[in-house]
């Protein structure tokens, strides 16, 4: 699989990431929890289409169970996350198998690398600070989400990547199935507006979630009323490539 990496404004590839070699193999599931507890921590990319609930689901299909609560206010930055005493609050419950981790949309696609290191990289590092402070054995995961429709995808990759790997973290690598899929299948719309994921781009997201905290293919999973057959199979084998 390439993953991408930006420095300066140059592109570098990679065959293997570190993350994933670390945190994530598309393998038997058997002797992985079918429990777990999972804070998603996010704004308006993580609520919209009850993200969430849709992972829930989709493991629940397959008789896993997916406790979870979400903190999502729209437009939050990891910065307004990390002084926030309700969010503060659940994360200190210690609780948690798993803490899911989102930026505003805009903040991982800054060019400026002194201000995304100061306002995103900081406060990346503080929240996972705080995770582990609660809970040493909680697992941190990067939500790499979908850039803005006329964004640079790789960029924001590249962030989330960079904040997986500087944190010891997991990465759910949305960004890059994302980017995979607007690439081979243009007419399918993963967007509701500039920004905001549609169903589909929701049920892409939620299938690649699935993945990671199960450590299961995607392939055969249900899927909802509104996403056919053909592409809901398209999107499975698609994410089960990139994260092979």
């Amino acid at each position: 699989m390439k993953k991408y990496f930006l420095m300066g404004n140059k592109i570098f590839y990679c065959v293997v990431c570190t993350v994933f070699l670390l945190f994530f193999s598309l393998t038997n599931s058997s002797g992985n929890s079918k429990k777990i507890n999972v804070l998603f921590i996010g704004n308006s990319l993580t609520s919209i289409n009850d993200l969430p609930g849709m992972i829930a689901q989709l493991a629940k299909s397959r008789n896993f169970e997916m406790k979870y609560e979400m903190y999502a206010p729209g437009g939050y930055t990891f910065a307004q996350h990390s002084a926030d005493p309700v969010l503060l609050g659940k994360i200190k419950r210690g609780d948690w198998d798993f803490v899911v981790l989102q930026e505003q949309s805009q903040m991982p696609a800054i060019e400026n690398q002194m201000v995304l290191e100061a306002q995103v990289y900081a406060y990346a590092k503080k929240l996972n600070q705080m995770v582990k402070a609660a809970n040493f054995n909680a697992k941190v995961v990067f939500y790499m989400a979908m850039a803005n429709k006329n964004a640079n995808q790789e960029r924001v990759n590249s962030s989330y990547t960079h904040m997986a790997q500087q944190n010891s973290a997991m990465l759910a690598p949305v960004g890059i199935v994302w980017k995979k899929v607007r690439s081979e299948k243009p007419e399918l719309n993963l967007y509701l507006d500039d920004r905001h994921p549609s169903i589909i781009g929701t049920y892409l997201t939620a299938c690649v979630f699935y993945a990671t905290l199960f450590k299961d293919s995607p392939v055969g999973l249900q899927h909802s009323e509104y996403i056919d057959d053909k592409t809901a199979v398209y999107l499975q084998k698609t994410i089960e490539q990139c994260l092979k």
